[in-house]
């Protein structure tokens, strides 16, 4: 049990690292290497290429984060992931590429969802995330599959 904690510390510790360097790029408006340090945060928590999970599906996404993984650390993981396509979105928005910001949005959003779906019950954290992304997604942009995941959560 020790060694299973240990390696979600390790993970979220890696995670937050990832996620300041990419703040810290897009702070300083070095977008370009914001992304980079998103996409190489996102084939670390995937351990594949961007080129082999753009392939995939999210449905497919979120089954390879939660594999073999307690539910503790599959719900970290997935929630870290959501953050990594927040902070994409967010470099994104900076660089003025409205349309790859939204769907970063989007995709986060639906990632949450996902989490709140299979906990059963959406805590006033992650309601406050959602809210947040909700925000800066078009209501006319929103695909129908986030649209009815918010249905049922409410």
């Amino acid at each position: 049990m020790a060694m299973r904690d240990d390696y979600l510390l390790r993970f979220i510790a890696l995670l937050r690292q990832a996620l300041a360097e990419i703040f810290k790029f897009r702070e300083g408006g070095r977008y370009e290497a914001a992304l980079h340090a998103a996409f190489a945060a996102q084939e670390r928590l995937f351990s594949r290429t961007t080129a082999e999970l753009s392939k995939l599906s999210l449905d497919e996404l979120l089954r390879l984060l939660r594999l073999d993984e307690s539910t503790t650390a599959a719900r970290e993981k997935v929630l870290g992931y959501a953050s990594l396509l927040k902070e994409t979105g967010l470099t994104y928005e900076a660089m003025g590429r409205e349309p790859l910001a939204t769907g970063c949005f989007q995709l986060a959003l639906q990632v949450m969802l996902s989490v709140a779906a299979e906990d059963g019950a959406c805590s006033e954290e992650l309601r406050e995330k959602m809210s947040e992304l909700l925000s800066k997604i078009p209501p006319k942009e929103l695909h129908e599959p986030v649209k009815e995941m918010l249905r049922t959560l409410t």
